[in-house]
């Protein structure tokens, strides 16, 4: 087997070989977070996250900055701990998930970014003071700040109870005009998604001043058209997929395949090494602070949702 692990899946693989995976120490299993790029098998996958003693790993890979800047093979470890901890849930992977939001925004890790809303929910309500206090900070940058929000709005999906809190931070940003246009724009756009109708009137309003500001300002780039809430309005279909993605289909024997399938096809269209050559980090969003100001989070109450 390729790189001395029990088990990796790869395309010539046809039949399926059955490993225990409980049978491994810590040590040996730890590797497979460094050394088995996107290939680690599913059971593999499940075994690290369930162990108590593989936690404050997880949580070290998350939080050094460093494994966010890893070479291949070894900055898939950033993916795997993050998607891990989410899978385990539980408060104690509250604050390296925050820091996984951190550090996968600012370095631009779309295959962390794509799913955390849909983890973050995953752990629920104790992920929302946090996540309350990154949507309200000005400094933490739109896309952190976007991230937070469909964070909070996957957490009302699974946790119904949180509902009131969740939306009336959302919406909070979304009325305030002294807010950021795009983190607005943004804001709109979940509540949108989720069909608030007590937002309605705000959006269609919202919706026509970014119409006229695009008339007056050809390079404006619209959060959504009128007609777009207007139909969302008559859509009874709250569009929630994608907070609600299985982040857990990265270790599907036939996702791993296709990923392989897709490295190989860009090997061979640019002469390059395929999957060995880490995404680039350009670091397009800016560093979260967890606690703005030196203060804890809100916790949530039982605020009344804005208007």
């Amino acid at each position: 087997m390729r790189l001395g692990l029990p088990f990796l899946v790869t395309p010539e693989t046809t039949n399926m070989q059955l490993f225990d995976y409980s049978t491994l120490e810590d040590e040996r299993l730890a590797d497979f977070l460094f050394m088995a790029e996107d290939r680690l098998e599913l059971a593999a996958a499940r075994e690290i996250a369930g162990r108590e003693t593989m936690l404050p790993l997880l949580t070290q890979v998350v939080s050094d900055k460093p494994s966010w800047l890893a070479e291949l093979p070894e900055w898939w470890a950033v993916v795997h701990s993050t998607y891990l901890l989410g899978y385990r849930g539980g408060e104690e992977a509250v604050l390296p998930l925050l820091i996984a939001l951190r550090w996968s925004d600012a370095f631009d890790c779309d295959w962390v970014t794509e799913l955390l809303p849909a983890i973050l929910g995953k752990v629920g309500p104790p992920m929302l003071p946090g996540l309350t206090a990154i949507v309200r900070d000005s400094a933490a940058g739109w896309s952190a700040r976007d991230l937070a929000m469909k964070g909070m709005a996957a957490v009302s999906l699974a946790y119904p109870e949180s509902t009131e809190h969740v939306f009336r931070i959302i919406g909070e940003r979304f009325m305030d005009e002294r807010e950021d246009r795009l983190v607005r724009q943004l804001a709109g756009q979940i509540l949108l998604d989720f069909r608030r109708e007590n937002y309605r009137i705000g959006l269609i309003k919202f919706a026509r001043e970014d119409l006229g500001f695009q008339e007056f300002e050809t390079w404006y780039s619209m959060g959504f058209h009128p007609e777009e809430v207007d139909w969302a309005f008559h859509s009874p279909q709250a569009e929630i997929w994608h907070y609600q993605d299985d982040w857990m289909r990265f270790y599907d024997p036939g996702e791993i395949q296709r990923r392989q399938k897709r490295w190989g096809r860009e090997r061979l269209g640019s002469g390059r090494t395929g999957r060995s050559v880490r995404p680039n980090p350009t670091g397009g969003g800016q560093l979260v602070h967890l606690w703005p100001n030196g203060k804890k989070p809100e916790t949530p109450g039982g605020e009344q949702e804005g208007e």
